[in-house]
């Protein structure tokens, strides 16, 4: 019981809901706003009112549903208003915070919820790769505060205040980013059900993450779920691999190791069958910093496709691929971090389904849509990913079914991983970033992506999502009159409501006719996990049974049910509730410039 009490007096006493910047290493963060300031104050005030009338600790109380729910509030509070609110979070505010009922806030899944995360992380502390590639090593443990003593845990913020332990508790801090955080950050301190592990840039003797120990990782997971599918993984490839240090379409020839990639593509397959369920690629990432890019639609890309294809064909391997799009920092090739060549490569192979990190953001702010002339595909940005399906005639626009008012893309899907955790401080801005991707990539595009480890747990963006309303003006300009709530075959019924169900739709195959409302149909819960169920080969339900059942399941059952909290059903009593990464743009910009990344 001694070091139990010892253990747990190292936790982390931050807030579970932190709005303040922070970067996962593949962009610089903008300085705090003083709205993001007036969050955090106005949700640090309510929390130590709460603590205080129920007797708690400030440590044990941020670990609490109902702390979850003032973290919200406050975001609500400051910039809930002409487009999105967090709707569990309004309430008279002269009333406490923490009296609002908060389901969102619990580990266990909401009705209809499967989430499903494609794009999470960690790495190998004891690969080789510390010593063939000491760049990524300083880079790791300057970058991820867990990782060391570069700003490590415990330590001091910039603002003089207290950084608690956590996660970085180890002997060894890269062990912070290793399987077994994986494992405890995403299985047990969130809802995720199942995810993708996927890879960062590097070529295969410097990898962080070995395909091989990615592959341990797969097999740890759903071998500690009874054999039950929670984790799948991509494989990376560098198609540029060799290059001239030249854009690849004005290359005479192929770059040096463009056919080892693809026969290393095949190999994979074969010997991890059945666990690679797409391809990562970093168009922006080369040999030669700023200069050694590529496109989808130039001869590297192209190549790289048609090898996707043969050996989807060949091995029946999904034809996923999954790529970087938007933020860039000094070293990637600017140009081609943009999502111009989304739209070309969408067209010119349909039988490909393209999984758009990020969905091209690069911090600007979200308004809705402001017209194709206001718009470069070219640049980087949310819009200039919605530009290049437009300008290729391949938005959701084209692809309405007839009776219907709102289209998918075929073949494109725009993931939210970090864009979500950037935007969701704002609500107004969520609205218009969920909105105009589900206007014009369309309601069963939009996926769910977190880019954890290096965040910590997802839980609140998780619950975030769950909280997110449209406002009725928001959803007159977005054409959803039921906001996150409608059916994303047929936004405009209730997915909530039975009465949506009790007749057959004149145009909707296979509309169920039971009279039951269906919350696994609705936009949010297609954005949560079953939007992206086809593409990686996996159905959702089947898995969902599965894991009520499985033993990771009963894992978190039996961790979350103890006397922790005041509400057992209700909070995560040992998650770290750490936000870990670089906050200032300062301090990204100086670990690259002493440790930059390598290929």
């Amino acid at each position: 019981m001694k070091k139990k009490e010892s253990w747990e007096s190292s936790l982390s006493e931050d807030l579970p809901v932190d709005v303040y910047p922070c970067s996962n290493g593949e962009f610089l963060p903008e300085k705090p706003t003083d709205e993001q300031h007036a969050i955090m104050w106005l949700a640090n005030e309510e929390t130590e009112n709460a603590r205080r009338r129920f007797g708690m600790s400030r440590r044990g109380f941020v670990r609490t549903a109902a702390a979850m729910a003032i973290g919200m509030w406050a975001v609500d509070s400051v910039t809930g208003g002409r487009w999105g609110r967090y709707a569990w979070a309004e309430h008279d505010k002269t009333n406490a915070a923490c009296d609002l009922e908060w389901p969102g806030a619990q580990l266990n899944n909401l009705p209809g919820e499967f989430i499903f995360d494609v794009q999470s992380h960690h790495i190998d502390p004891g690969g080789t790769w510390r010593v063939t590639n000491p760049d990524f090593h300083a880079f790791f443990t300057a970058i991820w505060s867990q990782a060391g003593p570069l700003g490590g845990l415990p330590g001091v913020r910039d603002d003089g205040s207290v950084r608690g332990f956590g996660q970085g508790t180890e002997l060894d801090p890269m062990e912070n980013l290793s399987r077994y955080h994986y494992l405890k950050e995403l299985y047990l301190d969130s809802s995720t059900n199942m995810c993708v592990l996927s890879a960062v840039p590097s070529a295969p003797e410097k990898q962080p993450l070995t395909i091989d120990e990615a592959a341990l990782t797969v097999d740890t997971v759903n071998e500690l779920a009874s054999s039950t599918p929670r984790c799948v993984m991509h494989a990376f490839v560098m198609p540029n691999r060799g290059s001239l240090g030249t854009m690849s379409e004005s290359m005479d020839s192929d770059p040096a190791f463009m056919a080892e990639e693809f026969e290393l593509m095949e190999r994979n397959l074969l010997e991890h069958p059945g666990k690679i369920r797409g391809w990562k690629t970093y168009p922006a990432w080369g040999d030669v910093p700023n200069a050694s890019g590529w496109y989808f639609d130039d001869r590297v890309g192209e190549k790289f496709f048609e090898q996707v294809v043969l050996l989807g064909d060949k091995y029946g391997a999904p034809k996923t691929i999954a790529v970087h799009k938007g933020f860039a920092l000094p070293g990637f090739d600017q140009r081609s971090a943009s999502p111009r060549d989304i739209g070309p490569s969408a067209r010119n192979f349909p039988n490909v389904n393209i999984i758009v990190y990020h969905s091209g953001y690069d911090s600007e702010t979200q308004t809705a849509y402001p017209g194709d002339d206001k718009v470069n595909s070219a640049d980087r940005g949310v819009d200039s990913l919605i530009k290049s399906l437009r300008e290729n005639g391949w938005d959701a626009s084209k692809f309405v079914p007839p009776g219907l008012e709102h289209g998918n893309v075929p073949n494109v899907y725009a993931e939210i991983g970090s864009t979500w955790r950037s935007v969701m401080r704002n609500a107004d801005q969520a609205a218009h970033l969920l909105g105009k991707l589900i206007t014009h990539v369309g309601p069963q595009r939009v996926v769910w992506g977190t880019d954890s480890l290096w965040f910590g747990s997802p839980q609140s963006e998780i619950v975030a999502l769950r909280a997110f309303r449209f406002t009725d003006e928001a959803k007159e300009l977005y054409n959803l009159p039921y906001g996150l709530e409608g059916d994303r075959f047929d936004p405009r019924r209730n997915a909530h409501d039975s009465a949506s169900y009790m007749a057959p739709h004149p145009s909707v195959r296979d509309w169920p006719t039971d009279g039951r409302a269906h919350p696994e149909r609705s936009i949010r819960n297609g954005i949560f996990g079953r939007n992206v169920a086809a593409p990686y080969q996996v159905n959702p339900d089947a898995a969902r049974a599965m894991i009520d059942c499985d033993e990771v399941q009963k894992i978190r059952d039996s961790y979350i049910l103890n006397n922790a909290v005041s509400d057992p059903r209700q909070g995560a009593p040992y998650a770290s509730n750490q936000l870990v990464g670089r906050r200032t743009a300062r301090e990204v910009l100086s670990d690259l410039y002493n440790n930059p990344w390598s290929p």
